[in-house]
């Protein structure tokens, strides 16, 4: 019985050395840096730069006729009263319209 755990041992033994011979080990490399992104990714186009059609920072009432919510509201968003929204006045907006969906639905309290 000895024996052959002996033999059954020393085959083991030979089989894993035989085994680690025959892979080799993994070639490391030293000094290689990975891809670094140099732009930014590019970000998603925003509901306003999507309204502002013609690309002139600001929506004007025409370009507003895509929504009608956003037609029957417009004076009351255009707080400066200048006939156009805004970046900042059309980024208030949502921000209410957040606020307001976040309340209705009793979120985060």
């Amino acid at each position: 019985m000895k024996s052959a755990a002996l033999t059954l041992a020393s085959m083991l033994c030979v089989s894993t050395i035989a085994f680690a011979e025959e892979t080799k080990p993994a070639e490391v490399v030293k000094d290689v840096q990975p891809e670094v992104m140099t732009q930014e990714a590019p970000k998603a186009t925003s509901i306003f730069e999507k309204l502002d059609e013609n690309k002139d920072g600001k929506v004007s009432p025409q370009e507003a006729q895509v929504s009608p919510a956003l037609v029957k509201g417009f004076n009351k968003i255009d707080a400066n009263k200048d006939g156009f929204l805004s970046p900042d006045e059309f980024s208030q907006l949502q921000v209410e319209a957040t606020t307001s969906y976040v309340a209705s639905k009793k979120l985060f309290v």
